[in-house]
Order: C-alpha cells, then sequence, then structure tokens
C-alpha cells in the first residue's frame, strides 16, 4: 500500500499517492516556471490549479477515495504538457507571443462546451450571449426576439428572469473556455489570461488617451462649471428661503419684544398680590423703579436709557429683517449712525444711573432696640405671627401669593405706598433670669448719618398680650426712603429653664436656630422648646412623649 498525502488545492482538498502528488507537484511548478513572466501569472496559475483541483476531483469516488498516479497522467494529458507548446523556445514569454499572434481559427471547438452567462459580452445579465454562445450563432437575433417579447404580455420578461437565476455566471477562465466549447487546457487558459490582460491594456490605452484630449478636457471643464453653476444656484434658493423665513421671524419677534418692553417700562397697571376683604396689596414694575432710584434721579432718565440701550437693537432687527424680507440693497447711512449714537447714549445714561445709585449704598449703619417682654407666669412664652386669618384656607392663599423681589414687595396698601420686608428671627441663651428681645434694625446710604436715619425710620409692631408675643409677619417703610437694603433681625434671648412654643406661623421668619436636636427650622414649629446648658432641647418631640414630660397647652386666644 502506499502512502497518501492529504493536499488542498485551490480550495478542495483530496487525498493522493506520495509519487503521483509529486508527479502533479514538478508539473504546476514548470507551468509556472513558463508563464513567470507573462502578464497576469497568478491569474493564469489560479486558473489552470482550479482545472485540474476539478478534475481530480472527479477522479475521487467512495470507492476509491485517493488520487493515484494514473490520474494524474490523465489530467496532464488533457492540460497539455508545457514542453508540446513551448517549441523550440524555453521562454514562456515568446510563445505566449506567438499565441497572441494566432488568427481567431485557433480557437478549435474541440472542447465540452457549457452554458454560462457571459459577463463579458452582456447587455443585462449576459442570458442572450449565453446561449449564442452554446449554439454558436449571433447574440443580436435573440436579443431582439427578448425585446419583441417583452410586450407580449411580459413574457419575455419573465423568460429572461428565470434564465437569469437558473444559470450560472462564467468566472473563471476555464468557465469562460467551456462556454464557447474550446479545449481546457494550459494553451487555452494561458492564451485566454494574456488576451483578457492585452485587452484590459488597450482600454485602459484608450481611456487615457481619451482623457487627455482637448476635447475631453473642454468637457469635463463644462461640466465641472454646469455642475458648479447648478450646486451654487440651488443653495442660493435654499438660504434665500431660508433667510426669508428667519427674517420674518426676526420681525415678529422684534415687534413683539418692543411692545413688550413699552408695556412694561410705561404701563401703570397693578398685579394683586393678595386680594381679601379690607387688606387689597398690589404692585407695580414702575413703583419698584421709584422706589429704588435716588431722589434726585427722575424715573424718567432710567425709562428712557432702558428704551434706547434694548429699544434701538429691537428696532434695528425689525428694520434689517424688512429690508432683507424686500430685498432693498441701498443702505442707509444716517439711519446707521444715528443708531449707533442712540445706542451709545442709552448705554450712556445706564451706566450714569448705575453709578448714582451705587453710590448711595456705600455706607451701612444699624438701629439696636430693646423691646420691653412682660416676663410669662408659668416660665412658657407663646411665639405667633399677626396675621389675622380666617381661617387655614386663607393662609395658604396669601402664602402661595406672595411675591418677592430679593426679599422686598413693593405695595400699595390703603392708598398708601410702602415697601415690605421680612424679618428673621433668632433664639439664643440669655444672660440673665429674663426673657429679652432685641430687634436689630439696618440699612444702607450715602453716608452714616443717612443710613442711621433710615433703619431708624423702619417701622416693625411687635405685640404682647400675657404670655403671648406677635410678630408682624413684615415690616414696612415709607416710599420716600427709598430701598437701600433696609433689613429687621430679631434677637429672642431664653433663660436657661424656661421654654418657648413656635406656632406654625412661626416657620415666616424663624432663620437657621440653633437647637440640641438638629431640628430644621420647619421641623421646630408646633413644638415647645425648652432652653438648656446645651442650647434649645425639644420637650414634645417625637419619642419622648412617654417620657413623663406633659404637652403644651394650647396658645391663649388673641383678643379680638
Amino acid at each position: 500500500m502506499k502512502r497518501t498525502i492529504t493536499m488542498n488545492l485551490s480550495g478542495i482538498v483530496f487525498h493522493i499517492e506520495e509519487d503521483a502528488y509529486e508527479k502533479l507537484n514538478q508539473y504546476l511548478q514548470t507551468i509556472k516556471s513558463y508563464f513567470k513572466d507573462a502578464e497576469g501569472c497568478d491569474e493564469i496559475m489560479n486558473d489552470i490549479e482550479s482545472r485540474i483541483a476539478e478534475m481530480l476531483q472527479g477522479k475521487v469516488s467512495n470507492t476509491k477515495q485517493a488520487v493515484i498516479m494514473a490520474d494524474v497522467q490523465n489530467v496532464i494529458s488533457v492540460m497539455g504538457s508545457p514542453e508540446e507548446f513551448a517549441g523550440d523556445n524555453a521562454s514562456g514569454k515568446d510563445s505566449a507571443e506567438k499565441q497572441r499572434n494566432n488568427n481567431s481559427s485557433s480557437y478549435a471547438h474541440t472542447g465540452r462546451r457549457r452554458i454560462f452567462r457571459d459577463p463579458d459580452n452582456r447587455i443585462i445579465g449576459g442570458v442572450c450571449s449565453c446561449i449564442a454562445n452554446y449554439f454558436d450563432f449571433d447574440p443580436i437575433w435573440l436579443r431582439a426576439a427578448f425585446a419583441i417579447s417583452f410586450f407580449a404580455f411580459g413574457t419575455g420578461f419573465l423568460l429572461y428572469f428565470v434564465l437569469l437565476i437558473i444559470i450560472p455566471k462564467a468566472t473563471t477562465t476555464a468557465e469562460k473556455l467551456e462556454m464557447r466549447g474550446e479545449k481546457v487546457d494550459v494553451n487555452n487558459i494561458g492564451k485566454a489570461v494574456n488576451e483578457e490582460f492585452q485587452e484590459f491594456k488597450k482600454k485602459m490605452n484608450d481611456l487615457g488617451k481619451e482623457m487627455q484630449s482637448p476635447e475631453n478636457k473642454e468637457r469635463i471643464r463644462s461640466t465641472a462649471q454646469k455642475t458648479g453653476d447648478f450646486i451654487k444656484e440651488l443653495l442660493y434658493r435654499f438660504f434665500k428661503i431660508v433667510g426669508k423665513a428667519a427674517a420674518f421671524i426676526l420681525i415678529f419677534l422684534g415687534i413683539v419684544l418692543t411692545v413688550a418692553l413699552l408695556a412694561t417700562l410705561f404701563g401703570r397697571g397693578t398685579i394683586s398680590v393678595f386680594d381679601t376683604p379690607g387688606n387689597n396689596i398690589r404692585f407695580s414694575l414702575y413703583e419698584l423703579s421709584a422706589a429704588i432710584l435716588p431722589a434726585d434721579l427722575p424715573v424718567q432718565l432710567l425709562v428712557t436709557g432702558l428704551i434706547l440701550f434694548i429699544g434701538i437693537p429691537l428696532l434695528s432687527m425689525i428694520y434689517g429683517g424688512i429690508r432683507f424680507l424686500f430685498g432693498i440693497k441701498q443702505k442707509n447711512r444716517i439711519v446707521k449712525y444715528s443708531a449707533n449714537l442712540l445706542w451709545l447714549l442709552g448705554l450712556g445714561i445706564l451706566v450714569y444711573v448705575g453709578i448714582q445709585l451705587g453710590s448711595d449704598f456705600s455706607e451701612q449703619a444699624s438701629n439696636r432696640q430693646t423691646i420691653s417682654v412682660i416676663q410669662p407666669k408659668g416660665n412658657t412664652l407663646y411665639l405667633d405671627l399677626n396675621v389675622a386669618p380666617k381661617n387655614d384656607e386663607e393662609v395658604s392663599y396669601r402664602h402661595r401669593h406672595k411675591i418677592h423681589f430679593g426679599g422686598w414687595t413693593v405695595v400699595s396698601k390703603d392708598e398708601n405706598k410702602f415697601l415690605l420686608g421680612y424679618p428673621t428671627l433668632d433664639i439664643i441663651q440669655s444672660t440673665s433670669d429674663n426673657f429679652e428681645l432685641v430687634a436689630i434694625k439696618t440699612a444702607n446710604g450715602f453716608d452714616k448719618k443717612e443710613a442711621a436715619y433710615r433703619a431708624k425710620n423702619i417701622d416693625y409692631i411687635i405685640t404682647q398680650t400675657d404670655s403671648l408675643i406677635e410678630f408682624n409677619s413684615f415690616f414696612d417703610i415709607s416710599a420716600t426712603d427709598k430701598l437701600r437694603a433696609q433689613d429687621v433681625r430679631l434677637l429672642l434671648k431664653v433663660p436657661a429653664g424656661k421654654s418657648i412654643f413656635l406656632s406654625k406661623r412661626m416657620e415666616d421668619i424663624i432663620f437657621d436656630i440653633d437647637n440640641v436636636n438638629d431640628a430644621l427650622d420647619s421641623d421646630m414649629v408646633n413644638r415647645k422648646w425648652m432652653m438648656t446648658k446645651r442650647g434649645l432641647e425639644c420637650v414634645d418631640c417625637d419619642g419622648l412623649e412617654n417620657a413623663g414630660i406633659p404637652l403644651p397647652p394650647a396658645p391663649p386666644a388673641k383678643p379680638e
């Protein structure tokens, strides 16, 4: 039994006896050396190896599982020996040149003819050229027949589509030779590949000459110019439409903003903060400006500055949109320079107003006032806000509709103008045995004297009935004093061992009160707190109800 070798040739794996393998390998090396200088050497060898592998695969069966020497010799006899077509000249290049000079009659139809679609001579899929090659006639007649049959209820199209699917395409050189009925041997494969390369080279040369010709250069230049002009025109029209839409939006937006600016600056209407029977409180943006500006600085000056600084760009936006929308190309330099000068004037006015207003905040002064507190008999002081609500719904309504401007609200109450601010209350330990209450009022001014005068003029009301102290929920100042960062800070000093009770409404004015329980301000209300050496400690918080400490009594009713 001879030794066999597993061989992979052109992707096809089969077993071959050792002596047959050596014979086949030597044959392939001889062919490769013959075509080594020919164009498309790799393509030729791939086609030859593919054809040989296909033939050897047909030699193997279930009863015969290895290729033997006789099979290889049979393949060589079919494919042809290089010495047979090399002649006296051993140069494969010269032999290939001789073969290329042969006329078309050299293609003797001595091989097995097979049906393949012709990719080199096709209009759609190569079906007509395939049939014409098989029966050896001109494909133009078949193409004409199919073209006519396309109009016969589409039968020609259906038949062509079916043939396109079932007939394979000739992809390798061997398949193309079989398609024409030519013998598939080394000679024909090499010649066919060389001719394909020569044809390709010729087409490339012709294409290069055509590309370099003056007529073609002019045609390319003209085509490029027309393409560029078309793209330019397309972009111009696109951006023109987009620009007109943007111009319309600018005009609309400019008009809306201008109307809003004028309505804000000149509107005298007021907006209700909360409105209950006998307590109508409203504010006006115009009044807010009057409340902030110094007395010697008219509100009209600020309004003029805002109109010029904001209104000029808005009018320019409207004007530019109209020019673009209606295609007005003429520019008016007088309008341009006048608008720039007016805008700079508005900027100058606002800078001047800002400097004057800033100088009125140069100094700060405070007024410290000690408020007499009647000491409670039960050592517990009850704290509440003086809002006189009718019910919880009214309290919620008033809380929702409050509007603040940095802690301030400009209001009119009973036809009198006020600036309302909101005080803050802190609670600390007293150094004496009595409750003490201190009100610290602060304000800013051009100098210390003016700031102290404004601080003293702050009006804040605190009332006490027995053990109940009621704080106003806001403090107010006269509109003539202007808004100069006035503030009221309340400081309640609680002696050790005594207690306070914070009502639910006190949440509005207490601020960051230190306590032993680390409770938030919102959690401190509606609770009783005792001052200990460590600080305020909750008496009736969750977890302490079972410690034997009684819940505090309800705060005494307010007198009518």
